[in-house]
């Protein structure tokens, strides 16, 4: 992975990697490489929970100390910000305690909701890109959004 990384990092401005869900040696050893974390969870219970234990191998093993977040699937509009203020509670009860103090919190901070839309599952249907089937789709436009926030 390293080497791939080195090879192509010459030719483009950033690189993002996609490790799926959950901690393993690899995914480790991925976001040791990142200069930034983005940690994509959904308001599913057991997407929170991964979400979160994610979260605190990387605060806890890493020295993590920001973490961006994407909430995929929301219903309605600010269930975002309830799934990052929900996170970051648990998070500041059980982690931060483990890593030395006030001045070493980890912040989550919400760099984008997408939400549930069925043209996400047509163009998977259809094996196409949805910014290239669907561009006007909200799922797009949200993708779009996050795209823009996390370049700026």
């Amino acid at each position: 992975l390293l080497a791939i990384i080195d090879k192509v990092k010459p030719r483009f401005d950033y690189i993002l990697l996609d490790t799926g869900a959950g901690i393993s040696d690899v995914v480790l050893f991925a976001v040791s490489l990142a200069d930034q974390v983005l940690v994509v969870a959904t308001p599913e219970p057991t997407s929170m929970t991964d979400a979160y234990a994610t979260i605190k191998v990387l605060a806890t093993q890493q020295s993590r100390r920001a973490i961006k977040l994407v909430v995929n699937q929301v219903g309605r509009l600010g269930e975002g910000r309830t799934i990052r203020g929900q996170l970051q509670q648990v998070v500041d009860r059980y982690v931060s305690p483990l890593l030395g103090g006030p001045s070493e919190a980890l912040k989550l901070e919400l760099v984008g909701e997408v939400p549930t839309d069925t043209a996400v599952r047509e163009a998977i249907l259809r094996r196409q890109l949805l910014m290239d089937m669907l561009p006007g789709c909200a799922a797009a436009k949200a993708i779009g959004l996050l795209a823009d926030k996390l370049l700026a």
